[in-house]
Protein backbone atom coordinates (compact mmCIF):
# COMPACT_ATOMS: atom_id res chain seq x y z
CA UNK A 1 0.00 0.00 0.00
CA UNK A 2 1.18 3.33 -1.11
CA UNK A 3 1.81 6.04 1.89
CA UNK A 4 0.92 9.53 1.97
CA UNK A 5 2.72 12.37 4.29
CA UNK A 6 0.76 15.01 5.35
CA UNK A 7 3.43 17.78 6.89
CA UNK A 8 1.60 20.24 8.84
CA UNK A 9 -2.10 20.73 9.42
CA UNK A 10 -3.05 23.66 7.60
CA UNK A 11 -6.08 25.11 6.30
CA UNK A 12 -5.78 22.77 2.90
CA UNK A 13 -4.33 19.59 5.04
CA UNK A 14 -7.98 19.69 7.03
CA UNK A 15 -9.83 19.95 4.04
CA UNK A 16 -7.92 16.43 3.04
CA UNK A 17 -8.57 14.98 6.47
CA UNK A 18 -12.00 15.65 6.34
CA UNK A 19 -12.28 14.63 2.79
CA UNK A 20 -10.84 11.08 4.28
CA UNK A 21 -13.86 11.07 6.36
CA UNK A 22 -15.83 10.79 3.30
CA UNK A 23 -14.37 9.13 0.73
CA UNK A 24 -11.91 6.15 1.39
CA UNK A 25 -8.20 5.62 -1.44
CA UNK A 26 -6.36 2.83 -1.04
CA UNK A 27 -3.53 4.52 0.84
CA UNK A 28 -1.69 4.67 3.93
CA UNK A 29 -1.55 8.51 5.14
CA UNK A 30 -0.15 10.01 7.98
CA UNK A 31 -0.08 13.82 8.93
CA UNK A 32 2.94 15.00 11.35
CA UNK A 33 2.22 18.36 13.10
CA UNK A 34 4.04 19.73 16.19
CA UNK A 35 0.59 20.37 18.35
CA UNK A 36 -2.41 18.18 19.09
CA UNK A 37 -4.08 21.32 18.19
CA UNK A 38 -4.45 23.35 14.75
CA UNK A 39 -5.59 27.38 15.47
CA UNK A 40 -7.48 29.08 12.97
CA UNK A 41 -5.72 32.15 12.73
CA UNK A 42 -9.23 34.17 11.19
CA UNK A 43 -10.07 33.79 14.40
CA UNK A 44 -6.90 35.21 16.27
CA UNK A 45 -8.09 38.64 17.14
CA UNK A 46 -11.50 37.70 18.15
CA UNK A 47 -9.88 35.41 20.86
CA UNK A 48 -7.40 38.31 21.57
CA UNK A 49 -10.76 40.83 22.49
CA UNK A 50 -12.19 37.93 23.94
CA UNK A 51 -15.25 37.21 21.77
CA UNK A 52 -13.89 33.90 21.75
CA UNK A 53 -12.86 31.22 23.47
CA UNK A 54 -9.92 28.78 23.04
CA UNK A 55 -12.09 26.02 22.24
CA UNK A 56 -14.03 28.41 19.33
CA UNK A 57 -10.72 28.56 17.45
CA UNK A 58 -9.17 25.21 17.57
CA UNK A 59 -9.38 21.92 15.88
CA UNK A 60 -8.28 18.46 17.99
CA UNK A 61 -6.01 16.86 15.30
CA UNK A 62 -5.60 13.46 16.74
CA UNK A 63 -9.32 13.10 16.68
CA UNK A 64 -10.27 14.38 12.91
CA UNK A 65 -7.62 12.22 11.96
CA UNK A 66 -8.55 9.04 14.24
CA UNK A 67 -12.06 9.86 12.27
CA UNK A 68 -10.73 9.83 8.73
CA UNK A 69 -8.63 6.89 9.50
CA UNK A 70 -5.31 8.96 9.16
CA UNK A 71 -2.00 8.20 11.57
CA UNK A 72 -1.16 11.14 13.64
CA UNK A 73 2.18 11.95 14.84
CA UNK A 74 2.57 14.88 17.08
CA UNK A 75 6.14 16.57 15.81
CA UNK A 76 7.95 19.00 13.28
CA UNK A 77 10.01 18.06 10.31
CA UNK A 78 13.22 18.81 9.94
CA UNK A 79 14.54 18.36 6.10
CA UNK A 80 13.07 16.25 3.38
CA UNK A 81 15.75 14.04 1.04
CA UNK A 82 13.28 14.05 -2.14
CA UNK A 83 15.12 11.89 -4.02
CA UNK A 84 15.07 9.21 -1.10
CA UNK A 85 11.53 10.19 -0.27
CA UNK A 86 12.29 10.44 3.63
CA UNK A 87 11.41 13.06 5.90
CA UNK A 88 13.49 13.46 8.84
CA UNK A 89 11.92 14.89 12.02
CA UNK A 90 13.53 17.06 14.42
CA UNK A 91 12.87 14.17 16.77
CA UNK A 92 15.50 11.80 14.98
CA UNK A 93 12.08 9.75 13.28
CA UNK A 94 12.60 8.81 9.55
CA UNK A 95 9.17 9.19 7.94
CA UNK A 96 9.22 7.11 4.13
CA UNK A 97 6.64 8.82 1.91
CA UNK A 98 5.41 7.85 -1.66
CA UNK A 99 3.53 11.08 -1.71
CA UNK A 100 4.43 14.13 0.14
CA UNK A 101 1.87 17.13 0.96
CA UNK A 102 3.48 20.38 2.93
CA UNK A 103 0.62 22.77 4.54
CA UNK A 104 3.02 23.77 7.30
CA UNK A 105 2.38 27.48 6.81
CA UNK A 106 4.98 30.88 7.15
CA UNK A 107 6.95 32.21 9.88
CA UNK A 108 7.95 35.99 11.13
CA UNK A 109 9.89 38.17 9.00
CA UNK A 110 12.10 40.70 10.25
CA UNK A 111 12.96 39.08 13.91
CA UNK A 112 16.73 39.54 12.80
CA UNK A 113 16.87 43.33 14.22
CA UNK A 114 18.78 43.70 17.26
CA UNK A 115 17.08 41.93 20.24
CA UNK A 116 14.16 41.16 19.08
CA UNK A 117 14.38 37.75 18.90
CA UNK A 118 15.03 37.18 22.37
CA UNK A 119 12.76 40.29 23.68
CA UNK A 120 9.49 39.66 21.50
CA UNK A 121 6.54 37.55 21.37
CA UNK A 122 5.42 35.72 17.99
CA UNK A 123 2.86 34.13 17.10
CA UNK A 124 3.99 31.80 14.39
CA UNK A 125 4.16 28.68 14.81
CA UNK A 126 0.52 28.76 15.71
CA UNK A 127 -0.44 27.32 18.50
CA UNK A 128 1.60 29.81 20.56
CA UNK A 129 -1.73 32.27 20.10
CA UNK A 130 -2.86 31.11 23.58
CA UNK A 131 0.02 31.66 25.40
CA UNK A 132 1.10 35.00 23.56
CA UNK A 133 -2.33 36.37 24.28
CA UNK A 134 -2.20 35.76 28.25
CA UNK A 135 0.98 37.41 28.38
CA UNK A 136 -0.73 40.41 26.63
CA UNK A 137 -3.57 40.54 28.45
CA UNK A 138 -1.75 41.22 31.73
CA UNK A 139 0.52 43.45 30.00
CA UNK A 140 0.43 47.38 31.34
CA UNK A 141 2.30 48.81 27.83
CA UNK A 142 1.72 46.56 25.33
CA UNK A 143 3.20 47.27 21.80
CA UNK A 144 2.71 45.05 18.48
CA UNK A 145 5.24 45.76 15.76
CA UNK A 146 3.52 45.40 12.27
CA UNK A 147 1.17 47.49 10.39
CA UNK A 148 -0.24 44.70 7.97
CA UNK A 149 -3.65 42.85 8.36
CA UNK A 150 -2.31 40.61 11.47
CA UNK A 151 -0.54 43.38 13.35
CA UNK A 152 -3.55 46.00 13.05
CA UNK A 153 -6.38 42.95 13.99
CA UNK A 154 -4.18 42.33 17.33
CA UNK A 155 -3.82 45.32 17.94
CA UNK A 156 -7.18 46.73 17.28
CA UNK A 157 -8.93 43.71 19.45
CA UNK A 158 -6.46 44.29 22.40
CA UNK A 159 -7.49 48.21 22.41
CA UNK A 160 -11.08 47.25 22.45
CA UNK A 161 -10.49 44.30 25.20
CA UNK A 162 -8.38 47.32 26.97
CA UNK A 163 -11.01 49.74 26.65
CA UNK A 164 -13.63 47.43 28.55
CA UNK A 165 -10.51 47.14 31.35
CA UNK A 166 -9.74 50.76 31.55
CA UNK A 167 -6.36 50.12 30.56
CA UNK A 168 -4.26 52.09 28.51
CA UNK A 169 -4.10 51.77 24.73
CA UNK A 170 -1.70 49.79 22.55
CA UNK A 171 0.83 51.19 20.69
CA UNK A 172 1.28 50.01 17.05
CA UNK A 173 4.78 50.46 15.33
CA UNK A 174 5.15 49.86 11.46
CA UNK A 175 7.78 50.76 8.89
CA UNK A 176 5.21 51.91 6.69
CA UNK A 177 1.75 53.13 6.24
CA UNK A 178 -1.02 50.61 7.82
CA UNK A 179 -2.12 48.33 5.13
CA UNK A 180 0.61 49.31 2.52
CA UNK A 181 -0.02 46.52 0.16
CA UNK A 182 -3.98 47.86 0.02
CA UNK A 183 -5.55 50.29 -1.91
CA UNK A 184 -4.84 54.08 -0.90
CA UNK A 185 -8.48 54.20 0.26
CA UNK A 186 -8.00 51.21 2.94
CA UNK A 187 -4.79 52.37 4.17
CA UNK A 188 -6.67 55.95 4.96
CA UNK A 189 -9.68 54.12 6.75
CA UNK A 190 -8.06 51.83 8.62
CA UNK A 191 -5.19 54.75 9.78
CA UNK A 192 -8.79 56.79 10.79
CA UNK A 193 -10.25 53.83 12.50
CA UNK A 194 -7.46 53.59 14.63
CA UNK A 195 -6.77 56.67 15.69
CA UNK A 196 -10.53 57.06 16.32
CA UNK A 197 -9.96 54.09 18.77
CA UNK A 198 -7.33 56.36 20.91
CA UNK A 199 -4.10 53.73 19.70
CA UNK A 200 -1.08 54.80 19.81
CA UNK A 201 0.63 54.56 16.22
CA UNK A 202 3.74 55.47 15.29
CA UNK A 203 3.91 54.91 11.42
CA UNK A 204 6.82 55.28 8.83
CA UNK A 205 9.55 54.05 11.05
CA UNK A 206 11.34 50.90 11.28
CA UNK A 207 12.64 49.10 14.59
CA UNK A 208 16.33 50.06 15.19
CA UNK A 209 17.20 48.03 18.08
CA UNK A 210 14.78 45.92 21.22
CA UNK A 211 16.48 46.71 24.82
CA UNK A 212 14.45 44.60 27.45
CA UNK A 213 12.17 47.70 27.94
CA UNK A 214 12.34 49.66 24.72
CA UNK A 215 11.82 49.72 21.02
CA UNK A 216 13.96 51.78 19.89
CA UNK A 217 12.81 53.18 16.47
CA UNK A 218 15.19 54.41 13.47
CA UNK A 219 13.89 57.91 14.06
CA UNK A 220 15.01 57.88 17.57
CA UNK A 221 11.99 57.31 19.31
CA UNK A 222 12.33 55.24 22.86
CA UNK A 223 9.27 53.28 23.09
CA UNK A 224 8.75 51.09 26.57
CA UNK A 225 7.40 48.27 26.75
CA UNK A 226 6.84 45.25 29.20
CA UNK A 227 5.20 42.66 26.21
CA UNK A 228 6.49 43.56 22.62
CA UNK A 229 4.82 41.45 19.85
CA UNK A 230 5.94 41.17 16.64
CA UNK A 231 3.82 40.77 13.82
CA UNK A 232 5.60 41.93 10.88
CA UNK A 233 4.29 39.82 7.74
CA UNK A 234 5.31 36.44 6.37
CA UNK A 235 9.05 34.73 6.17
CA UNK A 236 9.47 30.99 4.48
CA UNK A 237 10.51 28.08 6.46
CA UNK A 238 14.66 27.04 6.15
CA UNK A 239 14.02 23.80 5.30
CA UNK A 240 13.22 23.96 1.74
CA UNK A 241 16.49 25.53 1.15
CA UNK A 242 18.00 23.45 3.81
CA UNK A 243 16.87 20.42 1.60
CA UNK A 244 17.88 21.80 -1.36
CA UNK A 245 14.40 21.73 -3.11
CA UNK A 246 13.48 24.39 -5.91
CA UNK A 247 12.51 27.73 -4.02
CA UNK A 248 11.88 30.95 -4.86
CA UNK A 249 14.01 34.24 -4.29
CA UNK A 250 12.34 34.37 -0.44
CA UNK A 251 13.04 30.60 0.11
CA UNK A 252 9.21 29.46 -0.47
CA UNK A 253 8.84 26.16 -2.17
CA UNK A 254 7.98 26.53 -5.42
CA UNK A 255 5.42 24.64 -7.29
CA UNK A 256 3.05 24.99 -10.39
CA UNK A 257 -0.41 25.48 -10.37
CA UNK A 258 -1.29 21.73 -9.73
CA UNK A 259 0.62 22.62 -6.88
CA UNK A 260 3.08 19.88 -7.16
CA UNK A 261 6.78 20.63 -7.20
CA UNK A 262 8.14 20.34 -11.41
CA UNK A 263 11.19 18.65 -10.46
CA UNK A 264 9.80 16.26 -7.70
CA UNK A 265 6.02 15.76 -8.50
CA UNK A 266 5.26 13.29 -5.87
CA UNK A 267 5.73 16.41 -3.59
CA UNK A 268 2.87 18.54 -3.21
CA UNK A 269 2.24 21.92 -1.25
CA UNK A 270 -0.53 24.81 -0.36
CA UNK A 271 -0.87 27.64 1.23
CA UNK A 272 1.84 30.06 2.93
CA UNK A 273 4.23 27.55 2.54
CA UNK A 274 4.54 27.42 -1.08
CA UNK A 275 4.69 29.84 -4.08
CA UNK A 276 3.42 29.25 -7.26
CA UNK A 277 5.75 29.53 -10.77
CA UNK A 278 3.04 31.60 -12.36
CA UNK A 279 1.22 33.60 -9.78
CA UNK A 280 4.09 34.61 -7.67
CA UNK A 281 2.68 37.92 -6.72
CA UNK A 282 -0.33 35.29 -4.96
CA UNK A 283 -1.09 37.14 -1.36
CA UNK A 284 0.14 34.86 1.43
CA UNK A 285 -3.65 34.63 3.03
CA UNK A 286 -5.64 31.69 4.57
CA UNK A 287 -8.26 33.00 2.29
CA UNK A 288 -5.89 30.82 -1.20
CA UNK A 289 -4.86 28.28 1.19
CA UNK A 290 -8.42 27.60 0.97
CA UNK A 291 -9.55 28.20 -2.41
CA UNK A 292 -6.20 25.29 -2.74
CA UNK A 293 -7.53 23.01 -0.83
CA UNK A 294 -10.05 21.19 -3.28
CA UNK A 295 -7.39 21.41 -5.88
CA UNK A 296 -5.05 19.40 -3.45
CA UNK A 297 -7.20 16.92 -2.99
CA UNK A 298 -8.33 16.36 -6.41
CA UNK A 299 -4.57 15.99 -7.55
CA UNK A 300 -3.56 13.91 -4.77
CA UNK A 301 -6.54 11.58 -6.31
CA UNK A 302 -5.19 11.92 -9.60
CA UNK A 303 -1.17 11.11 -9.06
CA UNK A 304 -2.54 8.06 -7.16
CA UNK A 305 -4.76 6.94 -10.47
CA UNK A 306 -1.65 8.29 -12.34
CA UNK A 307 -4.22 10.70 -13.76
CA UNK A 308 -3.77 14.44 -15.29
CA UNK A 309 -4.66 16.66 -12.55
CA UNK A 310 -6.57 20.11 -12.40
CA UNK A 311 -5.26 23.68 -12.13
CA UNK A 312 -5.32 26.20 -9.76
CA UNK A 313 -6.60 29.65 -11.20
CA UNK A 314 -6.38 32.22 -8.65
CA UNK A 315 -9.43 35.02 -8.45
CA UNK A 316 -8.40 38.25 -8.80
CA UNK A 317 -9.75 39.76 -5.95
CA UNK A 318 -10.09 37.84 -2.65
CA UNK A 319 -12.74 39.31 0.20
CA UNK A 320 -10.94 40.10 3.22
CA UNK A 321 -12.47 41.68 6.40
CA UNK A 322 -10.24 42.61 9.18
CA UNK A 323 -11.64 42.98 12.72
CA UNK A 324 -11.54 46.27 14.02
CA UNK A 325 -12.25 45.49 17.51
CA UNK A 326 -16.15 45.99 19.47
CA UNK A 327 -18.07 43.74 16.80
CA UNK A 328 -16.69 46.19 13.53
CA UNK A 329 -15.04 44.96 10.61
CA UNK A 330 -13.23 46.64 7.70
CA UNK A 331 -14.31 44.84 4.58
CA UNK A 332 -11.83 44.97 1.36
CA UNK A 333 -12.89 43.84 -2.05
CA UNK A 334 -11.52 45.01 -5.10
CA UNK A 335 -11.94 48.64 -4.68
CA UNK A 336 -14.94 47.95 -2.57
CA UNK A 337 -13.76 49.54 1.04
CA UNK A 338 -16.27 49.24 3.94
CA UNK A 339 -16.36 49.59 7.84
CA UNK A 340 -19.32 48.83 9.40
CA UNK A 341 -20.73 45.93 12.09
CA UNK A 342 -22.58 43.82 9.33
CA UNK A 343 -19.03 43.40 7.98
CA UNK A 344 -17.83 42.05 11.37
CA UNK A 345 -21.20 39.88 11.53
CA UNK A 346 -20.13 38.24 8.06
CA UNK A 347 -16.88 37.51 9.05
CA UNK A 348 -17.99 35.85 12.16
CA UNK A 349 -20.55 33.81 9.76
CA UNK A 350 -17.76 32.79 7.37
CA UNK A 351 -15.06 32.01 10.25
CA UNK A 352 -17.78 30.17 12.49
CA UNK A 353 -18.72 27.76 9.23
CA UNK A 354 -14.90 26.93 8.44
CA UNK A 355 -14.81 25.81 12.21
CA UNK A 356 -17.82 23.84 12.63
CA UNK A 357 -16.52 21.39 9.32
CA UNK A 358 -13.57 19.99 11.50
CA UNK A 359 -14.51 20.66 14.80
CA UNK A 360 -14.83 16.58 16.15
CA UNK A 361 -15.48 17.34 19.50
CA UNK A 362 -15.32 19.69 22.57
CA UNK A 363 -11.43 19.53 23.06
Amino acid sequence: MKKLLLIGAGHAHLHIMKKFQEEQLDIEVTILSPSDYQYYSGMFSGYMEGVYSEKDMRVHLPSLADLAGITFIKGAALSIDAKGKVVLTEKGDVLSYDLLSMDIGSYTAGIDVPGARSHALRIKPNYRIEEVAEKMWGAEYPVVVGGGAAGIEIALSLTARRKKEGKKAVTLISHSTLLQSSSLKAQSKIEQIARSKKMNLILKEKVANVTTTSVITSGGKEIPYDQLLWLTGPKAPEMFRASKLPIDEAGYLLVEDTLQVKEYPAIFAAGDCATLRDYPDLPKAGVVAVRQSEVLWENIKAFLQEKDGVRFQPKKAYLSILSTGEKEGLLLYGKITLHHNLSWKLKNKIDRRFMEKYKTTNL
